[in-house]
């Protein structure tokens, strides 16, 4: 890089350094990589050069440009030292280091550790998506710490921004390039342009003193830069901003997932008034790094409340039988009494655990458990019940029964049981029945608990009934319990079928097609099976021939690759990235509307009843309905999912549209009522496909994770959970029969399922890269898979493979 005013290439600093190139330059200053001579280390040196009044004379000093300006120059080098000595004070991992700085050629210099690393701006670029969660949490943390440290010394950074960030080959950020000197010395010399960085600068900065800025500049700035790796683009300059606000909160812009709270503490921080701002890092780290609330069940919270009684009642066991009490004999003592030893209670973790991390169960479950295995008397324990004190204790490892003589004893004591401390249970190694003692009146506290039970295994029977997997077979009044369970349960107790080893399924490769440079990103048949859509990363959509498998028709799109397919005739429907949704006319290669609520992706897109009629899924959250006669607004935008909606689905039989979102349900929405009909939970991470059955009575759903589930939607019942892809489900496609689903996930595979059975009939290879797509013929004797590495793959079911109706 060559600049005038730099100094050139071997220039040598007071016989230390010697300087190899320039690493930028601005409006205050220059900044060189150098040579560390007596250490043989490059650092990074920068040079106190404002240039609107400083000037070479001829050699390598500074002067300032004239007479009139010489005082600002001499003050502004007074501030550039004194940054110097602040910044050589901070010994923090995430702030850069200055090692040195001092006075030369009638300028000053500051001496920097030189971070080996790329900008957070090239960064961000290098990932080419939009970074995860976890990793801007890795980021933001140090940078928190750094800039809380900064504020503490009653010192401000004035110039955080996306290229102001450095990431180490280590993946940890430093802080480099503070404007706080810069910001003093624009504003002395009245040149505010110079120390503002629009879409980062918030609107304190553009004033010429610097009275109102404070940490909620830093935050503001911060929070811009955020903004920025969240969405792909700054956000407007403050001062626009403060004429007409067009910002576009976070929320609505991310370009990926992320944590409510996050997203909010983001958009807060960019807020045009101060006191809207959190007043300090401490306060907004708060805000920033809160994981979402996690939200229980009644199930959960009934077993919370539960454990949380069971806790208050367990001292109540640990007091001895009161002494008034008969006391029984010492053998008797030594047969059935002993104290159970404490159990320790683990903590309660701050941090919840993982959706699908084991824990404890609640008390409700717990009880349930206990009805699936009921005791046979040995190892169970006797509950004894004097003075309304219970006292636990576990049965003896074998029957003792106490002498006569000891049971004389207690029958000829002296004094008689008072009716207050008559034996209220006593179960007896002999399973003798408890007698009520003559005179004492009957409790009607087991009948009200057993009421009780009866009225909670009911409710918990109903409440359940979505989390055993069940699939109910065609034509059999007989249900399959489990994935793969040969089980089948009927008016009697269970008996265990004979399992049938049915014939294997050949599925051939038969074509492949070259299809895209790059991904393709979605494939399927037209209703007639003539011809396949396809569209990808190239931004092109185009038809071939199913029979010939040669292209019929290439049509570019103007807006750049779809990100999501549908078709509906001769009508295709394409989404995009950039928010906008084309419909075409695919025989006459022409666009017949084009319609756009924002500029969120669009991740799907689904034909409602006929060819004009469309619903969207996008990155907003947010699933709309679209009629082509009326593009100019959407008829309905349909609000519930909590995160991204990734996937639809529509069904004509049953006039529904399902939805798959990033909160991990798949929401049933009924286009009669256009009301939520029911919600789908149970994955235990990102949906990513949805799909119906032809006959509109199954839904299946992929997820991140590589678990399909599949649901029944007259019953609300969850049927089937498939394992055994490796990361994402790219798509899911039910046959013909509605008995065997296909997926496609980004492990490479192609997998074909016997929903019957709960097992995998093939696993179709051949994808590099990852398998995208995936879709049946009309008559179910073909499947057409897409992938990543650019080409369709045409697979041949013969007749009579997979059922029928």
């Amino acid at each position: 890089m060559t600049n005038l005013i730099a100094l050139p290439s071997g220039t040598e600093l007071v016989g230390d350094y010697r300087i190899e190139r320039v690493l930028g330059a601005g409006g205050f200053g220059v900044t060189y990589l150098a040579d560390e001579i007596a250490l043989a280390r490059m650092v990074t040196i920068k040079e106190y050069f404002p240039s609107d009044i400083a000037a070479r004379n001829g050699g390598i000093d500074a002067a300032p440009r004239s007479q009139d300006c010489a005082g600002d120059y001499r003050w502004g080098l007074d501030r550039f030292i004194e940054e110097a000595q602040t910044l050589a004070k901070f010994d923090h991992t995430n702030i850069v280091r200055v090692y040195r700085y001092f006075r030369a050629n009638n300028t000053g210099y500051m001496v920097l550790h030189f971070e080996e690393g790329q900008s957070l701006k090239a960064w961000l670029k290098s990932l080419g998506r939009a970074p995860r969660q976890k990793e801007l949490d890795a980021i933001l943390g140090p940078l928190l710490d750094a800039l809380e440290l900064i504020h503490k010394a009653d010192f401000l950074h004035r110039d955080i921004a996306p290229d102001n960030i450095i990431i180490r080959k280590s993946g940890d950020p430093v802080l480099i390039d503070f404007g706080s000197a810069r910001g003093e010395i624009a504003s002395h010399t009245k040149t505010v342009s110079a120390l503002v960085k629009p879409g980062y600068s918030p609107y304190e900065q553009y004033a010429e003193t610097s009275r109102q800025q404070g940490p909620w500049t830093d935050i503001y700035a911060l929070a811009g830069t955020l903004y920025h790796a969240v969405t792909g683009k700054r956000p407007p300059d403050a001062p626009s901003r403060m004429v007409k606000d067009e910002h576009v909160p976070a929320r609505e812009a991310a370009l990926s997932s992320y944590r409510t709270n996050f997203l909010k503490a983001i958009d807060k921080a960019l807020s045009l008034g101060v006191d809207a701002r959190p007043q300090s890092i401490a306060a907004w780290r708060a805000e920033l790094l809160a994981p979402d609330p996690v939200r229980t069940s009644w199930l959960g919270r009934a077993g919370d409340r539960g454990k949380n009684r069971n806790k208050e009642k367990e001292p109540e066991f640990a007091e001895p039988v009161s002494a008034a009490a008969p006391a029984p004999a010492p053998a008797a003592i030594a047969a059935t009494v002993a104290v159970a030893p404490t159990v320790p209670v683990a903590p309660a973790s701050a941090t919840p655990p993982p959706p699908d991390a084991p824990g404890p169960k609640g008390g409700l479950l717990d009880f349930l458990e206990g009805l699936r295995k009921k005791p046979d008397g040995e190892g169970a324990p006797i509950i004894i019940a004097a003075a309304s004190t219970p006292v636990a204790v576990p049965a003896p490892a074998a029957k003792v029964e106490p002498p006569p003589a000891v049971l004389k004893k207690k029958s000829q004591s002296k004094k008689p049981i008072p009716k207050e401390r008559a034996l209220v249970v006593v179960k007896s190694p002999g399973r003798a029945r408890p007698r009520r003692l003559k005179g004492s009146r009957p409790s009607l506290l087991p009948i009200m608990f057993k009421l009780l039970v009866g009225v909670g295994v009911a409710s918990a029977a109903v409440a359940m009934q979505d989390r055993f997997p069940q699939f109910e077979s065609r034509g059999s009044a007989t249900t399959t319990t489990g994935a793969t369970s040969g089980i089948t349960t009927g008016t009697t107790a269970p008996v265990q079928q004979q399992a049938q080893t049915p014939a294997p399924v050949i599925v051939t490769p038969i074509a492949e097609i070259d299809a895209h440079r790059g991904t393709v990103t979605r494939a399927a048949y037209t209703a007639d099976g003539r011809r396949i859509v396809t569209t990808g990363a190239d931004g092109t959509m185009k038809l071939w021939d199913a029979n010939y498998r040669n292209l019929v028709r290439t049509i570019e799109l103007d807006d750049g690759p779809a990100t999501a397919l549908a078709l509906n005739g001769s009508r295709a429907l394409t989404g995009h990235a950039n928010g906008k949704v084309v419909l075409w006319d695919i025989d006459r290669a022409e666009k017949i509307a084009s319609v756009q609520r924002n500029e969120a992706n669009i991740w799907a897109v689904a034909f409602v009843g006929d060819g004009d009629r469309f619903a969207t899924a996008s990155h907003d959250w947010k699933v709309t309905l679209w009629d082509a006669r009326q593009a100019a607004a959407p008829l309905q935008v349909l609000d519930g999912h909590e995160n991204a909606v990734q996937a639809l689905a529509y069904s004509p039989q049953q006039l529904l549209l399902a939805s798959g979102s990033a909160d991990k349900t798949v929401r049933l929405w009924s286009l009669d009522t256009l009301a939520m009909k029911r919600a789908y939970k149970g994955q235990r991470d990102f949906i990513t496909s949805v799909g119906f059955s032809q006959n509109g009575k199954l839904l299946g759903a992929g997820a991140l994770d590589g678990r399909i589930q599949i649901w029944s939607v007259l019953s609300s019942r969850r049927l089937r959970t498939l394992t055994g892809h490796r990361g994402r489900v790219a798509d899911v496609a039910f046959a013909p029969s509605g008995e065997e689903l296909a997926s496609a996930g980004e492990d490479g595979t192609v997998r074909l399922w016997d929903l019957r059975r709960g097992r995998i009939l093939r696993a179709l290879t051949g994808h590099i890269g990852g398998a995208t797509s995936v879709a049946f013929s009309p008559t179910g004797e073909q499947i057409a898979s897409a992938g990543v590495d650019g080409r369709v793959r045409i697979w041949a079911v013969p007749p009579g493979q997979l059922a029928r109706e």
